[in-house]
């Protein structure tokens, strides 16, 4: 399987706070023993809605997705 290009996680910034896990989609990201993981990488969509979810701005979405006209 190829890499996933997936969100990165800042884990000096996130609070655990659970709300990048809650919006997403997908169920992807979750909070296991005190700590964020990707549950599962492989449904992870690239929406960006962790990174614009989260308000201590610990997710960053490395690259952005353009459809192209």
């Amino acid at each position: 399987m190829a890499d996933r290009i997936l969100p990165v996680i800042n884990k000096q910034k996130c609070v655990l706070c659970g709300l990048c896990a809650d919006a997403c989609p997908e169920g992807v990201i979750t909070l296991q023993e005190g700590d964020i993981v990707f549950a599962n990488p492989q449904d992870c969509v690239y929406c960006t809605t962790c990174e614009e979810t989260c308000p201590e701005n610990a997710l960053r979405c490395e690259f952005e997705i353009r459809w192209a006209s």
